[in-house]
């Protein structure tokens, strides 16, 4: 399938190789997270957390820990785990759904709504210096790409 994939892509060019693809995406990647990672540091939290509290970020109402952990890709336990650390740090807060009280939501605390606005200003200026010289068209294109790529995954996974 992959094989088949990166024919299409690529065609039969040898500008293209599987280990070529494979170290420019693990650089890229280890210089974005190690970069972002001194910043998110520098207030208390991980890349995980940083993804968590982002997805939180967007939904106002909250999450269920197994809506939260799909979305991350990763198992619930490992979500409950990030929770309760970011919970004693002060991030988070959980609270039963008056409907059903056995579901829990995890929410963004007063700090952290406070907080995320310029953290991620903080991170978009790393961002940039880091995609210096790369268009917003191929930025998009980048995007896109990666959320096709985890689409494609999670179809044969």
């Amino acid at each position: 399938m992959l094989t088949s994939a990166l024919k299409k892509l690529v065609g039969s060019s040898t500008e293209f190789d599987s280990y070529t693809l494979l170290r420019l995406q693990a650089k890229s990647y280890r210089l974005i997270k190690n970069s972002v990672s001194e910043t998110l540091s520098r207030h208390g939290l991980s890349v995980l957390d940083w993804s968590l509290l982002g997805i939180l970020f967007q939904k106002p109402e909250g999450g269920r820990f197994v809506e939260i952990s799909q979305e991350m890709g990763v198992e619930p336990p490992f979500v409950t785990e990030l929770v309760t650390v970011l919970k004693k740090k002060g991030f988070v807060k959980i609270e039963n759904n008056p409907e059903d009280r056995r579901a829990k939501y995890v929410l963004l605390s007063k700090k952290s709504t406070d907080s995320i606005p310029s953290i991620e200003q903080e991170i978009k200026n790393i961002l940039s210096q880091l995609l210096d010289g790369v268009s917003s068209s191929e930025f998009r294109g980048y995007k896109t790409t990666m959320e096709k790529m985890l689409k494609n995954l999670n179809k044969h996974s």
